[in-house]
């Protein structure tokens, strides 16, 4: 096969959508727009808290409030934005966490021992788990107790 016609290559972009979108007005009839039909309570904004515990970092506010702050981190983590409200409790088989299927621990630990400051100490490691399938999970081995206790936390998208 032989191409008669070539073209060059458009220069790499940063970012999503190649056009700049509407104007400062028009960002916000969308999230009047969008907090007419799902709510106040429907329409949220990421409002990081300074705190190592997932749960309490990973915090969420209604957009009208206009209260989003930046996180404060010092370096990259690979942390998911979907947190489970309630943590599951996962089986083991054959020493592997399972859920679906057996999890492959493909990176961590990321270990967290924080919130004995407000009585709820969180002793963990946290480590990015691979199903059979490829979909990628967020769990943590407890530390606190003497059985191996494992849980799922969060989706990677």
């Amino acid at each position: 096969m032989e191409s008669m016609q070539l073209s060059p290559m458009l220069p790499p972009t940063d970012s999503l959508f190649p056009d700049p979108g509407g104007t400062p007005a028009d960002f916000n009839r969308l999230l009047e727009l969008l907090k007419a039909r799902l709510g106040e309570e429907g329409v949220l904004c990421p409002a990081p808290v300074a705190d190592h515990r997932p749960e309490v970092s990973n915090h969420w506010t209604p957009v009208s409030t206009g209260r989003s702050r930046q996180p404060v981190t010092s370096k990259k983590i690979n942390r998911p934005c979907f947190l489970l409200a309630q943590p599951i409790s996962l089986v083991m088989r054959d020493h592997r966490p399972f859920y679906g299927s057996p999890l492959r621990l493909i990176q961590g630990p990321e270990r967290i021992e924080a919130g004995w400051w407000d009585a709820q100490l969180a002793v963990r490691d946290y480590f990015v788990a691979q199903s059979s399938e490829g979909a990628c999970y967020w769990v943590y081995q407890e530390r606190a107790h003497q059985e191996v206790r494992w849980f799922l936390h969060g989706l990677f998208a």
